[in-house]
Order: C-alpha cells, then sequence, then structure tokens
C-alpha cells in the first residue's frame, strides 16, 4: 500500500532539508571573509618632524627623504616666517597650519603668494634636501631608488619646471615635511584630529646645551628677530634660547592633555641623545608604524652617515659625522659660565625631558658622566 502524503505537508521537509544542505556546504567552503580595513590602509601617510632650531631635525629629515617610498619637503614654513616676519610667531601659526594641510594634500600652488618666483626647482628653498625632487618624475638625476648627493641635485635639477613639484607629491605613498618654526601643539591639533590626513608628528627635542652650543655657528638672525622682536643683541639670545625651551615644554604638555585632543598614537617623542645611540633601531622602528620599507642600501646609508667619521657637509650641518659624538660636543664647546646661563633659562625643559644639571667644569667635561637621565617613554622612544 502506498502512502500518498500531501505534496502542501512535504514543503516544511523540503526547506529543513535544503537549509541543512546549505550550511553543510558553508562549513566545507565558506564564504570569503571581507578583510577588516584599517582606517590608514589605502591612505597617504603624512608625517610632520616637528623640532626646534639644531636639533638635529634635518638628519632625521634625510632619514626619511631618502626613503624611495616618500615625498619629502623641508622647512615650508621657512616661507610664512620669511613673507610675513614683521608678525609674532603666534600670528604666523594658522596661516603656517593652512599651507601644511595644503602642502600634504599636494597642492604646491599654495606656496606662490610667499614665492618671488615660481618657474622652476631652484625657487624651492633647499630643494636639493629632498630625494624626491632629484628623481623621477621631478628629475633625472638620479633613480628613484638611489641615495642622492645634493651637490649634484642642485647642479642637474635646479632648473626643472615648478609644476613638476605637484606632479612628483602625487606620485608617493608617503609625504614628509619637518619644521622647527611652530612654538604650540595647539594650532595643528585640527590636523591631527583630521582622519583624510592620516597624519603623524614626531617630536624631536634635545639637550638645550646643545642647542646653544650648535646655534653658535650658524647665522639665525632673523629667526631670532621674529621670536625676540626688537630687543637688543645680548638679550636677544637669552630671550630666544628661553622660548625656544618654553616652547618644546608646551608642545609636549599640549600633546599630553586629557582628555586626549588626538589619538595619542599620532604624536612620538624622541629625544636627540637616544636617538643618537642607535639611528638605525629607531628609524626601523619608525618605518613600522608608518609602512614603510627598509632596503639595504638605505640601512648601509644610515650607518655610514651616522656611525663613521667623515667630512662634515657644510652646506646642512651635521649629516655627515658621528651623531654620537655630535650629540655630546657641546660638552667640549662650551664653557662653564654659558652652561650655567643656559641651565638657568631652560631650567624646566631639562627637568622635562630628562636633562641633568652639571654643578662644575669637573662634571661637565667628565664624558664618563650620563647627562640624559632614563625615563619611561623616552628610552623607548616610540
Amino acid at each position: 500500500m502506498i502512502l500518498r502524503v500531501p505534496v502542501s505537508r512535504l514543503y516544511p521537509l523540503i526547506l529543513v532539508t535544503a537549509l541543512m544542505l546549505w550550511y553543510w556546504e558553508r562549513q566545507l567552503h565558506p564564504l570569503p571573509v571581507p578583510p577588516q580595513r584599517s582606517p590608514r590602509m589605502g591612505a597617504k601617510t603624512r608625517l610632520l618632524i616637528l623640532s626646534t632650531w639644531r636639533s638635529g631635525s634635518t638628519f632625521v629629515g634625510q632619514l626619511f627623504s631618502q626613503n624611495p617610498e616618500v615625498f619629502y619637503l623641508m622647512e615650508p614654513i621657512w616661507y610664512i616666517w620669511m613673507h610675513e616676519s614683521h608678525k609674532t610667531p603666534l600670528l604666523m601659526h594658522e596661516p603656517a597650519r593652512d599651507l601644511l594641510k595644503s602642502l600634504f594634500l599636494c597642492d604646491i600652488s599654495a606656496l606662490k603668494p610667499y614665492l618671488e618666483e615660481a618657474n622652476f626647482l631652484s625657487d624651492i628653498f633647499m630643494f636639493y634636501e629632498s630625494r624626491a625632487l632629484c628623481s623621477p618624475p621631478a628629475c633625472n638625476a638620479f633613480q628613484r631608488s638611489d641615495i642622492v648627493d645634493r651637490v649634484k641635485c642642485l647642479k642637474d635639477c635646479g632648473q626643472v619646471l615648478f609644476t613638476k613639484i605637484e606632479e612628483a607629491c602625487k606620485t608617493y605613498s608617503h609625504i614628509v615635511m619637518k619644521t622647527v618654526r611652530f612654538l604650540d601643539l595647539n594650532v595643528l591639533y585640527p590636523l591631527l584630529r583630521d582622519p583624510s590626513l592620516n597624519l603623524t608628528i614626531i617630536h624631536l627635542v634635545r639637550d638645550p646645551r646643545a642647542i646653544f652650543s650648535s646655534r653658535q655657528y650658524l647665522n639665525l638672525n632673523r629667526s631670532n628677530e621674529i621670536i625676540s622682536k626688537g630687543r637688543n643683541s645680548e638679550a636677544n639670545v637669552s630671550l630666544v634660547m628661553q622660548e625656544v625651551c618654553k616652547a618644546q615644554v608646551r608642545i609636549y604638555n599640549a600633546s599630553r592633555a586629557s582628555p586626549p585632543p588626538f589619538p595619542r598614537d599620532r604624536y612620538h617623542l624622541v629625544r636627540f641623545e637616544d636617538l643618537a645611540k642607535d639611528p638605525l633601531a629607531y628609524l626601523k622602528a619608525w618605518y613600522q608604524i608608518l609602512g614603510l620599507s627598509m632596503s639595504s642600501k638605505l640601512e648601509s646609508w644610515v650607518h655610514n652617515i651616522s656611525q663613521q667619521e667623515s667630512p662634515v657637509d657644510e652646506v646642512v650641518l651635521p649629516i655627515r659625522r658621528d651623531s654620537r659624538k655630535v650629540s655630546q660636543a657641546w660638552r667640549e664647546n662650551l664653557s662653564f659660565q654659558k652652561v650655567k646661563d643656559i641651565q638657568n633659562l631652560c631650567k624646566q625643559d631639562m627637568e622635562v625631558f630628562g636633562y641633568q644639571l652639571v654643578w662644575s667644569e669637573e662634571e661637565q667635561k667628565d664624558m664618563l658622566r650620563e647627562l640624559v637621565v632614563p625615563q619611561k617613554g623616552f628610552q623607548e622612544g616610540y
């Protein structure tokens, strides 16, 4: 006898069977899972090296500039300081920030109001410090992966058209700039909060005694005048050093405000003295954070410029000297009286960043005496 079941009663059984077959098929052949997209993934990465004069920022800038993935500009805020020198640094902060944002977006035309001419690469302040402006598509003097010789770049690339700067900028995944002319971090909060900019800051500080020692060998009168605004020359030096020290503390304190004014991982503090002990270790850590790759050629170059004695670069000091000796040169070059003066002017800076005072000339000259105090957050550097 054949049992006849109405078709309508079979529908639930058919549906359950189909669902079971679908389930087991998915276990054997699961559907692809969409990748979790990081906020930084696929976007240009931007880095600002923030420091003050004679703190080693040119050295740090070159550590990034020579990477073939990086488009680098040195001191773009210099244009505003020269063009608006009748203003105080505070009044120049906002236009400087706006210029930075435009340049980070590869809008190089934002420079034109501050230039007398904008025809060639040579119209850009120290363009030869940028490997990106010495190699294709900007200039053919070097291959993109070469370590660039600034003298040859200056000679061969100066007459390249200004429009090539923007063309080159757009071909790079990473845009890096360095500046010594921001005296406060607050003005940069909008850039650090902007997810589309993907901006990170490396804040480079240095022992103020070393800064003062290095400043003696470079003409910084124009910048000194802007900071001190008309004081006599003796007061000028003291006032400038005091303001420089206060600015570095102000920047650091602003980065640690509560609640956080921007994502904490966007700010990294490093002391030049720590960096000088092992530049390659710091650079590898920075490259990992920023998604940059390290070639053997670049690694060898970093070792050569930072660990070996070689002729001093007289165009920009100091790139090609033993960085460990550079960091301690002030102890031989300054009189103890000058050291005491700087320690008095920059007492808070030295306390915040872990620089020990010296109380005698003997302590100053004793190179076995460590004057950079290991502190949590500094020894890691990142």
